[in-house]
């Protein structure tokens, strides 16, 4: 099957062109899109098409980016192809968002084409990724640990806004794309960006990739197969998903879900997993969640769920965490759990619970210290010159402590700051303190009181405090 076939072939069966569709082409002068661009432009009339090509300089390459701009409008000016050149600064977007090199890229480049499309007045934006960019995508979601629909990797028709992206050369390699220019005299430019191992795409493509080939030439189409069942299979899961998450959820609100465990576990395992999913999808909104990280916390959450233990609570970044109490868990992000936080008197002898997680006080004999844990976990207290009761909460503007083994004083956020704790963490850290108000732990980080060091011959009764942070909270 030639080239055109292929192409027709793979956009027929999608449906991803109408007749006289107003599209705007990606294009960067390299062999893919100038590939898509000539194909396209062949197309023009039959399919009475109305085209546009957006080129972007990131600025990343100096002249010779700015030479791949030029190339591309000087291409489409002797084809009467209208030409949209953006240029963006990446390196600056880069500093600013506090992103990387190759993430800042992208968002421009998304936002030059969502631009384009506005001028040109086009629904369509049409991208040249590839065969091997959908291996290369599948390989790098799987390694770093994406679930459900991430797997599936690029898709061939996708939202973006009110607009939408399709991508008609999946079913092709570079190879085939190359040779196709050649063919047609299409001399591409070369990115030497392309070749080096900095980037992880390009490990992939140097490394993995060739022997892959080796083992199955058509394994680009294999994968092809394996990202449109992948994406099927997890639309219907999904859509499973939503419907049950209305029956398990409680109450909601933008930033707290309370969910029925009873519901939520009479469920199969693997809606389970997608119930959860959306609920951390639901609460993060524009709060970024690692892909590598969203396997972990739906099994973190779900482990919670799933024990014997009526309570307990789970921590995930951007200061998000999980209550459990009996038969309900919360969900939601700390500022919806301030009144957890308030002082709490501790049970003693007993168990106190907090925010952060639960406190186990009780009472020892002189003769228990020498066997007694001594962990940052654990505090001992000498009942004779502490003022009871004991008090739970957490930091107040300019307090302060003094650690064990130091002359003077020391304020708490300044020993946050010297411990690396997380700000997200901060406002919810908990502190033991008397009932003169005096700061007498900070569970993890620091002691204000020695461990006696002269244990007296009577029957002096010291106190054992435990402190049993909830997964995921501690120092980062």
């Amino acid at each position: 099957m030639t080239f055109d076939e292929t192409v027709t072939k793979f956009i027929e069966s999608h449906h991803l062109i109408r007749t006289g569709d107003r599209l705007v082409l990606g294009v960067s002068g390299g062999a893919d899109s100038m590939a898509l661009l000539h194909y396209f432009h062949a197309k023009r009339l039959s399919w009475q098409l109305e085209l546009a090509v957006c080129s972007v300089d990131h600025k990343l390459r100096g002249s010779e980016s700015a030479n791949d701009l030029f190339y591309v409008a000087s291409f489409c000016k002797k084809r009467d192809i209208l030409f949209i050149g953006k240029t963006v600064d990446v390196q600056a977007y880069c500093s600013r968002e506090k992103i990387s090199v190759e993430t800042a890229a992208r968002e421009l480049r998304y936002q030059a084409f969502a631009e384009a499309l506005n001028e040109f007045d086009a629904g369509t934006l049409v991208l040249a990724h590839h065969g091997d960019d959908q291996v290369e995508t599948m390989l790098m979601r799987q390694v770093r640990g994406n679930i459900g629909a991430g797997r599936a990797g690029i898709p061939v028709r996708r939202p973006f806004g009110s607009k939408v992206i399709i991508r008609p050369l999946l079913t092709l390699t570079k190879q085939e794309l190359e040779h196709y220019c050649a063919q047609n005299g299409i001399v591409p430019r070369q990115d030497a960006t392309n070749e080096s191992d900095e980037h992880t795409r390009n490990r992939f493509r140097k490394y993995v990739l060739p022997f892959l080939k080796k083992e199955n030439p058509s394994v680009h189409l294999k994968f092809q197969y394996e990202s449109e069942r992948i994406a099927e299979d997890e639309s219907l899961l999904s859509e499973m998903a939503e419907e049950k998450l209305a029956e398990v959820i409680l109450e909601k609100s933008k930033a707290k879900y309370a969910l029925s465990i009873p519901r939520l576990l009479s469920l199969h395992p693997a809606l389970q997993r997608r119930t959860i999913h959306l609920v951390l999808c639901y609460l993060y909104t524009n709060k970024q969640l690692q892909p590598l990280h969203q396997s972990i916390h739906i099994e973190q959450l779900l482990q919670l769920i799933r024990s014997g233990h009526p309570s307990g609570g789970t921590f995930f970044p951007k200061g998000l965490t999980a209550r459990k109490s009996y038969d309900r868990c919360w969900i939601g992000f700390m500022t919806e759990f301030r009144k957890v936080a308030e002082e709490l008197k501790m049970q003693i002898p007993g168990e106190t619970l907090c925010i952060a997680g639960s406190f186990e006080a009780e009472y020892l004999e002189a003769d228990d210290l020498s066997r007694c844990d001594t962990g940052s976990d654990c505090l001992i207290v000498d009942g004779n010159k502490v003022p009871f009761p004991l008090f739970i909460r957490t930091a107040h503007q300019g307090d302060r402590m003094r650690p064990n083994g130091m002359k003077g004083d020391q304020k708490i956020q300044r020993i946050f700051i010297n411990e690396k704790v997380d700000r997200d963490l901060r406002t919810f850290w908990p502190l033991v303190t008397d009932a003169e108000g005096r700061v007498l732990w900070l569970p993890l980080l620091k002691r204000g009181l020695a461990l006696p060091a002269n244990h007296s011959a009577d029957k002096t009764n010291y106190l054992k405090l435990k402190f049993i942070p909830f997964a995921g909270f501690g120092r980062t």
